[in-house]
């Protein structure tokens, strides 16, 4: 890890092509090169767009497959921090396709996510294609440790608070979420930073794939949970802002949530929750 408290972050708000890899790793590739953030983060499922549906199992890969190889090449090279989307395929049960966050870390790395929460409801059918993952992820890339999550993940504050109790300084949110969906997250995102004491970005696409138009509006806020930075509601957007990770203990020592969290709450929630009530 590079110890450096001071760092650009871009968020890189663009349309994925549907099925085709190849074409969303040369995009890849430029915005990384081309802009100055030391940790880039690109929309949910950005390897392969949202979503391949019949063509999911051709499309997935492994962690250790080419594609994923060619992002962790470019991190090294670039000396960056990539999050991405990618369908991953489960090295050890076939069959079994996630959807994941991955980390490629400025030093060749790389860490895998895979979303625990899967929207099946209205347009949403992610169980019908992906298997759920199971554990909350923290990784450590060059510039800061991240705690990783995809899209609906945002609406249980109970990973969240997990991920910054394990240690994450920046809660890293990628998505594939459409307009109709953009209200509910705008509510719930300074939330997350302000009762975690933590950075968050948020990564959204933007586009049409089938029947979902993907609504923009990426986004990254403080510790306090103020507004950094904003990408554009639909349309394609690069969004570069500094930020300083020493704000995260100045906002935990004047607003001290995490210190004050409860694990007896959550043990009781999880005894009801096993409960059925």
């Amino acid at each position: 890890m590079i110890i450096m408290s001071r760092f650009t972050v871009t968020l890189a708000q663009i349309t994925c092509q549907l099925h085709d890899k190849e074409a969303n790793l040369k995009r890849m590739s430029q915005i990384v090169k081309k802009t100055r953030g030391k940790v880039v983060v690109f929309p949910e499922l950005s390897l392969t767009g949202y979503m391949p549906r019949d063509d999911l199992l051709r499309q997935a890969e492994p962690l250790t497959g080419p594609s994923l190889k060619r992002v962790s090449r470019l991190a090294k090279e670039t000396r960056k921090d990539i999050i991405f989307g990618a369908p991953v395929r489960d090295e050890t049960v076939p069959g079994l396709v996630y959807n994941s966050c991955v980390l490629a870390s400025g030093d060749g790395s790389l860490h895998l996510y895979d979303k625990i929460y899967l929207p099946t409801f209205g347009p949403f059918e992610e169980k019908v294609f992906f298997a759920e993952g199971k554990e909350a992820v923290v990784a450590q890339g060059l510039y800061a440790r991240y705690g990783l999550m995809i899209c609906y993940d945002m609406f249980f504050p109970e990973l969240a608070k997990l991920e910054v109790l394990l240690g994450a300084q920046i809660l890293v949110n990628i998505s594939a979420a459409p307009t109709t969906s953009k209200p509910s997250f705008e509510k719930v995102m300074p939330a997350r930073a302000v009762e975690n004491g933590a950075f968050l970005v948020y990564s959204n696409m933007v586009g049409v794939h089938g029947s979902l138009i993907f609504g923009g509006g990426s986004t990254l806020w403080n510790p306090r949970g103020e507004l950094l930075a904003r990408g554009k509601d639909l349309d394609e957007d690069i969004v570069e802002h500094e930020i300083d990770l020493n704000d995260i203990e100045v906002a935990r020592r004047f607003r001290p949530l995490v210190r004050d969290s409860r694990s007896e709450i959550v043990e009781r929630m999880a005894f009801v929750m096993k409960r059925g009530v």
